[in-house]
């Protein structure tokens, strides 16, 4: 059985230097604009390239996101970041669009593509169609069971990674469009790529309104955004033969990155030693305590993007 590799966010050349010297064996990174974040938590080349010399110094690896959606007129700028990319030594990229994925292993046939989560790669067609087209790896959205990934890593050869620590949606990644609803607007920046605010799915980010207060019939009513941890089925990921596990998280300290990265390698350490279950419960305390870190650091983000959104309504309304 094959040890899975460990993926890791790098927001920045500290974090990407936390994860991998705490067990990471790759870091994600987005390319600026192109990527569903704001541009706060994504990389300009040259700092894409500064974490690929580092990558490279300790014999790890790294992706770069480009998991928006492109217009026809953006495609000759992609394929300019696809070979700056290559030339880097980045391992591979992160996409959603199909036909970008399908451009990319024919451009630079040297980058792994991996197929977003935000493709909603869901059931064993879509993992053959993504075989088809040349993919190396398909990231599967927290919404499938343990047993339909082991189906589906039975049926199709193909590389398939799962989140460890991420938040649930109470839809599909990238088919929410709450966030367009209270900002919307476009601009195209110097060197001609398009950016929409308020659409996560064209290069602007998510703002979250799922968690605001909402009511029905004046009654709360709530979307789910939840934690997503996987703890108890991690060995049962690993006996399925799952390439990769992935840690989200961009947008948080680079020493709580570290410390979730090194909890995992120990914890996959621990199932290939046979340990697990005697050390789940401290694994579990261990878990808690990191993933209350995590939350406070995210539920003061999402405070922060619900209030610029709401003074964009406001704004709307009086104009």
């Amino acid at each position: 059985m094959m040890r899975p590799k460990l993926l890791a966010p790098g927001g920045s050349l500290e974090m990407a230097r936390q994860a991998f010297l705490n067990g990471a064996d790759s870091v994600y990174v987005g390319a600026k604009g192109w990527s569903r974040r704001t541009a706060e938590y994504e990389l300009e080349d040259a700092e894409i390239a500064a974490i690929a010399e580092l990558a490279s110094s300790m014999g790890k690896g790294v992706r770069v996101a480009l998991n928006t959606l492109f217009s026809s007129g953006e495609f000759s700028l992609f394929i300019e970041k696809m070979r700056a990319f290559e030339s880097m030594g980045v391992e591979g990229v992160i996409l959603t669009d199909p036909g970008a994925m399908a451009l990319c292993k024919e451009m630079c046939p040297s980058l792994e593509v991996h197929v977003s989560a935000g493709a909603n790669a869901i059931n064993r067609e879509d993992l053959l169609f993504y075989r088809e087209i040349g993919v190396d790896m398909v990231v599967a959205p927290c919404n499938i069971t343990v047993d339909e990934l082991a189906q589906m890593k039975r049926e199709v050869d193909v590389g398939l990674e799962v989140f460890l620590h991420s938040n649930t949606c109470f839809t599909y990644l990238g088919k929410c469009l709450m966030s367009s609803y209270f900002k919307y607007s476009s601009h195209v920046d110097e060197v001609g790529k398009d950016h929409y605010w308020g659409s996560p799915n064209r290069g602007g980010y998510c703002h979250r309104v799922c968690k605001a207060r909402w009511y029905l019939d004046k009654r709360q009513a709530e979307m789910r955004n939840e934690m997503f941890l996987v703890l108890d089925d991690l060995p049962s990921y690993v006996e399925a033969g799952i390439d990769c596990l992935k840690i989200q998280g961009r947008e948080y300290d680079p020493e709580l990155i570290g410390e979730i990265v090194a909890l995992y390698s120990q914890i996959v350490d621990s199932i290939e030693r046979g340990d697990f279950c005697q050390r789940l419960e401290a694994f579990r305390g261990r878990i808690e305590k990191l993933s209350l870190r995590r939350d406070r650091e995210r539920n003061s983000r999402t405070s922060r993007v619900l209030e610029e959104a709401e003074r964009d309504l406001e704004m709307a309304s009086v104009a």
